[in-house]
């Protein structure tokens, strides 16, 4: 029993004092045809209803012994991903933090049997480094859930961290037991995990004053009793499973950590390589204080260009978004180009929390195509669903394609250019899933003219644009070896694939890094020669978390960060 303490208190990598009261987070397997999950799971309830204020609990329902348990049946894949998490074959099976149970002398390591008021006293002692809090509503039509979960860190704390939000029925009752062990009752059965099994990624470390904030919302499905709809939400370190908070749904409203806090949220809309020499940004933002926000000052620049300034005033409440576009910005066009976006002056005063005021994006000057492109096309199961077109610079369309009749058909189309301009290429999908992977299809589509790449991919969402310019435009001079590079399916599941050419014979090296920067996988230097590759990258030993993929080619580094669910 020592043993399993200390590995759950070294595993938190907490760095420092916590300051935080836990509340300890049991998770169990079971299933309504388990005879021994019939006779456990009374005492296990009783022992939680009797410590609902230092802990909470969720049901997982397997597919063993019973493959028809309803609860099983209406969600899951959920329900596969956590038990695959801890890797149990049997149920009913329990982990108290991320920890399995340690068997005792009246059951096996897992058993809910086994856990005691002791051990709950003693985990409950643990001190947490954050403070978590849970608010849920319901849509005016009582057809959906809306989550909004903030947590505060009060002690320094490290590792592969994601805040996993989980949708529960405090009770189901069956008039005849569903399945064979003669249950009628369940409680604290998962019904979805937001957005999914893999939960929201956090940041990989945090110091005290640190925070996040984020809200998530699920449309309702199989869920027999809105009344005993619960969200169960805890903060998990994915590499060793442990858990360092839990918090259930509250009733007191959630604010702002500090008074006056505005983050940065993204620049929509923005290309990862141009042929213009000028930009206007748009940037969304919003209000992460407990004040209203009226007004704040956006500054930003390109390269080493001068400061522009552009104040806004409004009135935004806690957690309300806003989109801005800043005034045009002249630059010079460089090889390789960064654009700086922060704000300061929010309320007319300082922000209070710094850390999420600034937004770095890059981006590389476009390639010189010639007298004509190619569009190759290969459509995915949904080809009524997508279309593209290239626009000059003055917004005119030039070619354009699509809705297409054909499910996994390849189409060539070539577009003819003119001299002296900047193009933009778009592709869009309906379904805002791309056209790639899974059952979606694997559909592909590559924009080139000549030897010369432009953009290429498969893995988009609603829309993915990049910019080239023909002959004696205001690009720079032709890469003598472009190359593509790309990743998908991403998020990824047990392995992915990374496609890329290139019109030279080069040697390439690929590595993934884990958020602290450390290689996971590291592939033998290989050398390929010129035309189109594809590598099989197996991800199926990765934890759930961000992962950053590296391919160096000659002198060429590209890099794309993945999720692994």
């Amino acid at each position: 029993m020592k043993k399993l303490f200390l590995l759950l208190f070294l595993g938190m990598s907490i760095l420092g004092y916590s300051q935080s009261q836990r509340l300890v987070v049991f998770e169990e397997f079971t299933n309504a045809s388990c005879s021994p999950c019939a006779s456990q799971n009374p005492a296990f309830q009783a022992l939680m209803n009797a410590n609902t204020s230092k802990c909470s609990y969720v049901t997982y329902h397997w597919n063993f012994p019973g493959p028809n348990d309803p609860m099983y049946l209406a969600n899951p894949t959920d329900m596969q991903a956590r038990i695959g998490l801890y890797g149990f074959n049997f149920v009913p099976s329990c982990v108290m933090d991320g920890v399995t149970i340690p068997n005792c002398s009246g059951g096996y390591a897992g058993a809910p049997a086994c856990i005691t008021q002791n051990m709950i006293n003693t985990q409950y002692a643990v001190p947490s480094p954050f403070e978590l809090y849970i608010n849920q509503q319901l849509s005016p039509a009582n057809d959906s859930i809306y989550v909004t979960v903030l947590g505060k860190c009060t002690a320094a704390v490290s590792g592969n961290l994601v805040c996993q939000l989980i949708v529960l029925e405090k009770h189901i009752h069956y008039n005849s037991p569903p399945g064979s062990n003669g249950e009628k009752d369940f409680y604290n059965v998962m019904r979805k995990m937001l957005p999914s099994a893999a939960g929201t990624p956090l940041s990989s470390s945090y110091q005290p004053g640190d925070y996040f904030v984020y809200k998530l919302g699920w449309k309702l499905a199989n869920i027999t009793s809105l009344s005993e709809l619960n969200v169960l939400g805890f903060v998990q370190n994915t590499q060793n499973k442990a858990v360092q908070q839990g918090a259930i749904t509250s009733a007191t409203p959630i604010s702002g950590v500090y008074a006056n806090d505005i983050e940065v949220t993204s620049v929509q809309d923005f290309l990862p390589t141009y042929c213009v020499s000028s930009l206007a940004p748009v940037v969304k933002f919003r209000n992460t204080g407990s004040q209203p926000l009226t007004s704040v000052t956006f500054h930003y620049k390109v390269n080493s260009g001068a400061i522009m300034d552009y104040p806004w005033t409004g009135n935004l409440g806690f957690l309300q978004e806003a989109t801005v576009q800043l005034p045009a910005y002249a630059f010079g066009l460089e090889n390789n180009n960064t654009m700086l976006i922060y704000t300061d002056g929010t309320n007319g005063s300082g922000d209070n929390y710094t850390k999420n005021d600034t937004v770095t994006k890059t981006f590389t000057a476009a390639v010189q195509a010639g007298t004509e492109a190619t569009l190759i096309l290969k459509t995915d199961n949904y080809p009524e669903e997508t279309t593209w077109d290239v626009r000059d610079n003055s917004g005119n369309i030039l070619a354009s394609g699509g809705p297409y009749p054909d499910k996994i058909h390849t189409y060539t189309i070539n577009i003819p250019l003119g001299f002296g301009t900047c193009y933009q290429f778009n592709i869009y999908d309906a379904g805002g899933n791309g056209i790639c992977c899974g059952t979606t299809g694997n559909g592909h589509y590559q924009l080139k003219s000549g030897s010369v790449i432009i953009i290429g991919g498969a893995a988009f969402k609603s829309k993915e644009s990049a910019q080239f310019y023909s002959a004696s435009g205001v690009g720079l001079p032709e890469d003598k070896n472009p190359v593509v590079f790309s990743v998908y399916p991403n998020p990824v599941d047990e392995s992915a694939t990374l496609s890329f050419t290139n019109y030279i014979p080069e040697t390439v090296e690929i590595s993934i890094f884990n958020m602290q920067g450390k290689a996971v996988l590291s592939m033998p230097s290989t050398s390929y020669g010129s035309g189109n590759h594809e590598v099989m990258l197996d991800c199926s030993k990765l934890a759930a978390g961000i992962y950053t993929v590296q391919m160096v080619a000659g002198d060429k580094t590209f890099n794309q960060k993945i999720t692994v669910k």
